[in-house]
C-alpha cells in the first residue's frame, strides 16, 4: 500500500460495493426477477465497483500530486521560455488540471516505459467514457504517450517524461484558436510563435 488515503477510501467504499454486488448476485440467481430489477442492481453494482476498485487501484500507487505538478510547472517553464513576450500570457496558460489527468498520469509515470492496459487505465479513471481522452491531453502536455497492443489488448505506454516540443507549440496554437479573436489575429499570434 503506497497511498494511505486512498486505502481509507477503498475500506469506507468496500461494504456498501459488497452489497451491491450482493443484490446483483441474488436478483441473478432468481429465475423469477424481472429484467428491469437485474439491470438496476446491476447498474449500481457497476458503479459501487468502479468507484472501490479506482480507490484500490490508487492505494497502490505512491501519491502522484507531487510529480504532477512537476510536470505542469515544466510545462509552464517550456511556455514561457519559447513563447513568454510572443503572444499574450492567457495563452501560456497550463491547461488540463484535473484529478482524472493526475492520476492517468500517476498511473503511466508508475509505468513508464511499460506497457499499462486501457482497461486499467479505465479504472483508476473510475470507468469514465472519456479516458482516452484525457490521455490525449496528457499528450497535448508534451508527454510522449504511445497506443501499443499486448496480447491482443490495447494499452498505452509512457515513454518518456520529456516534453515533446512540437507539442508544447501546439497547445499555444489550440489556446489561441479557441480564443474569440478574429482569424486574422489569430493567425498573427500563430506566426509570432515561430519568429
Amino acid at each position: 500500500m503506497e497511498n494511505e488515503e486512498a486505502h481509507a477510501a477503498w475500506a469506507r467504499l468496500k461494504p456498501n460495493t459488497q452489497f451491491s454486488v450482493g443484490q446483483l448476485a441474488a436478483l441473478l440467481g432468481d429465475a423469477d426477477e424481472s429484467a428491469e430489477a437485474v439491470f438496476g442492481a446491476y447498474l449500481a453494482a457497476k458503479k459501487d465497483l468502479a468507484r472501490s476498485m479506482q480507490e484500490l487501484l490508487r492505494s497502490t500507487l505512491p501519491p502522484s500530486r507531487p510529480a504532477f505538478a512537476e510536470l505542469r510547472s515544466r510545462v509552464s517553464d517550456t511556455l514561457q521560455e519559447r513563447f513568454g513576450g510572443r503572444v499574450p500570457q492567457r495563452f501560456l496558460a497550463v491547461p488540463y488540471d484535473s484529478p482524472a489527468n493526475q492520476d492517468l498520469f500517476g498511473l503511466l509515470h508508475e509505468h513508464m516505459g511499460r506497457p499499462v492496459e486501457t482497461a486499467v487505465l479505465r479504472a483508476v479513471n473510475a470507468d469514465d467514457i472519456h479516458t482516452e481522452r484525457r490521455i490525449r491531453e496528457l499528450r497535448e502536455l508534451g508527454l510522449r504517450i504511445k497506443p501499443v497492443k499486448r496480447e491482443g489488448s490495447g494499452c498505452y505506454v509512457l515513454v518518456s517524461a520529456d516534453l515533446d516540443p512540437d507539442q508544447v507549440r501546439a497547445l499555444v496554437v489550440k489556446a489561441i484558436r479557441k480564443s474569440a479573436l478574429p482569424e486574422a489575429e489569430q493567425a498573427e499570434l500563430v506566426a509570432a510563435l515561430d519568429a
